[in-house]
């Protein structure tokens, strides 16, 4: 028989009644004594979530705060897959960009929410967001999943809920979402590397090791689904699991061998159904060792304490954040002092054995995390020739410094651990001593510069005019391309794929009338896009404008440096928002009559 400390997140224990085969305890009074503390903690983590940035952004119909930059990525991917045919990889977006096409997970867009929503997109309102709703999730599941972890380390129900608050308050978490540079939704599912951190460590009956196993594989895989950076540090863990049956619990050279290949299979299988990987897109961007983090991570605020002075840091180690907040660094001074008091308890070596391989593997993801380059306080201290053997590992995970939030985590469990076990005996100092932590750290962590989300104003093209257009074209290019992947152009000159003149965010408000329009869209920004047929295309749209081969069912929005060639091919061209347009001078639709009637200054 398993206790509850055996049994997953979501798994509560038999009641004495149900043991029994008698009526028990009502079903809400069930759910209270498997899952109070956790739900405590889960809302711990959406009371955080407002009051730091709001929730406006919940509301889905608010998609004004995602149109720029990053978010705008997200949230056209989106918009462009609801139409889209449905193919594999799963997340195949063809019609965005137009005709090089993408993948939801090459824009961010969080695809297993986007192909979970595919077939109800029809019926769903034209301006529509879920990424509110999925930040609400990932605060609530990270305080939720917390508190299970925070169970392995102690019985008593109101430690549990205050622990699993303080993984809802780690600084990483809120990092991802206000920034600054940072804004990824999709990375803020913390609470996945809490989960395959649960199952590495959750004690496991013997009968149930395939179960345990299965359930780490399907993480593995189904972190494809939200973003890559989660798919290595799961099956990191997932083979620190493998480890600990194997070696720590002895249960064979087979399974060692069979889980570690089974790990690694899930992470490519996850990686090529999203389509990361077997596409033709190029993985390798530049980046590695700019955006790492620094070995002074965990106790260096970066400017997000209250009380805490900050030590200098490289320009690109953000992506590294990983302070723990004062409380937590409060909670971790005071556990090793009473671990090293003579006789004090202490966790048993049953625990740190199995314990060992995860923390081995947060160790080994740290180094990732520091790159080629580790520095202390911003300052250089070593080179690391090690990657030069493989460099697509540092050209495909480019921003390295990510991989510090296991070790945050394994650090902070470690520490509510060890003052679990030292005051095993006096619950009520434990809960009294995690309350007091719990408040310095919300008192010290806080954003340089606050931010509320959902409250971002933002004007969509407004022309009547554009409504015109409507079922007369199938397409919207911008002239001369906007192609940018990984923040640069996808070919630079002569190719032509980049905004050499073109603002940045240019597309942003193009592709949303695109989309209303029920068009396609040649520009986008995106994680990734294959090159050549970035190339190839933009090459065609060149050719085809200098010859005078004017499209009859493309609006062309072209920059005003960039007009020459479409006044030589006899293009109708005016100016609709502020932005000068043509079609072609064949056309006679209403709107190219209203594009005639305003013509160029």
């Amino acid at each position: 028989m398993r206790d509850a400390s055996e049994m997953a997140p979501g798994e509560p224990p038999l009641a004495a009644g149900d043991r029994a085969g008698t009526p028990g305890s009502p079903a809400l009074a069930r759910v209270a004594r498997a899952h109070g503390p956790a739900l405590g903690a889960a809302l711990a983590g959406v009371v955080w979530l407002a009051l730091q940035v709001g929730l406006d952004a919940v509301d889905p119909r608010n998609v004004g705060w995602l149109m720029h930059g990053d978010w705008a990525a997200n949230h056209l991917g989106w918009l462009f897959f609801r139409s889209a045919p449905f193919s594999l990889p799963l997340g195949a977006n063809p019609l965005y960009p137009y005709p090089v096409g993408s993948t939801l997970g090459f824009t961010d867009s969080i695809p297993l929410v986007a192909i979970a929503l595919r077939p109800v997109a029809s019926v769903l309102p034209q301006d529509f967001q879920y990424v509110g709703a999925w930040l609400l999730a990932a605060f609530a599941l990270q305080g939720f999943v917390g508190a299970k972890l925070v169970k392995l380390a102690t019985p008593n129900a109101a430690a549990q809920a205050l622990g699993g608050a303080l993984f809802a308050l780690a600084p990483p978490l809120l990092h991802r979402l206000v920034g600054p540079l940072t804004g990824h939704a999709s990375l803020c599912a913390h609470w996945i590397v809490l989960v395959a951190l649960w199952l590495a460590l959750a004690p496991v009956d013997p009968a149930r090791i395939r179960a345990r196993l299965l359930a780490a594989l399907l993480l593995v895989g189904g972190a494809a689904g939200v973003h890559p950076y989660f798919v290595v540090m799961t099956a990191a863990l997932a083979a620190a699991l493998v480890v600990r049956l194997a070696a720590v619990e002895r249960r064979g050279v087979a399974l060692l061998a069979g889980g570690l290949a089974a790990a690694a299979l899930a992470a490519g299988a996850g990686l090529a159904l999203f389509g990361f990987v077997g596409n033709g897109v190029r993985s390798k961007a530049e980046g590695f060792g700019y955006f790492s983090s620094d070995l002074a991570t965990l106790v260096n605020p970066m400017g997000w304490s209250r009380a805490l002075a900050s030590l200098p840091v490289r320009a690109g180690q953000y992506e590294g954040f990983g302070y723990l907040g004062g409380g937590v660094l409060l909670l971790a001074a005071t556990a090793i002092v009473l671990a090293l008091v003579p006789r004090g308890a202490r966790p048993s070596t049953g625990a740190f054995a199995r314990a060992a391989p995860v923390a081995a593997v947060a160790v080994l993801l740290f180094a990732f995390a520091l790159s080629d380059a580790i520095s202390w306080g911003g300052e250089r201290i070593a080179k690391v020739g090690l990657y030069a053997l493989v460099p697509a590992l540092g050209g495909t995970f480019r921003s390295s410094g990510r991989f510090v939030w296991p070790v945050h985590y394994v650090v902070l469990l470690g520490a509510i651990a060890l003052l679990a076990a030292a005051l095993r005996s006096r619950p009520r100092v434990l809960v009294a001593v995690l309350a007091i932590a719990l408040g310095v750290q919300a008192a010290d962590v806080a954003p340089p510069v606050p931010v509320r989300l959902g409250a971002e104003p933002w004007r969509p093209p407004g022309s009547d005019v554009w409504g015109l257009a409507r079922g007369a074209y199938r397409h919207l290019a911008m002239y001369p391309p906007y192609l940018i992947a990984g923040g640069e152009p996808v070919a630079e000159q002569p190719d032509g794929c980049g905004p050499p003149i073109w603002p940045w965010d240019a597309q942003v408000g193009l592709a949303h009338v695109a989309y209303r329009l029920g068009a396609t869209f040649n520009g986008s920004y995106a994680a990734r896009l294959d090159p050549e047929r970035a190339a190839s295309s933009c090459q065609e749209l060149y050719g085809a404008v200098a010859r005078g081969q004017l499209d009859g069912a493309t609006i062309y929005v072209v920059h005003a440096q960039a007009l020459a060639p479409f006044r030589r091919a006899g293009a109708s061209c005016g100016v609709v928002d502020g932005a000068p347009v043509c079609v072609s001078g064949e056309r006679n639709d209403p709107f190219a009559q209203a594009v005639r009637l305003s013509p160029l200054p």
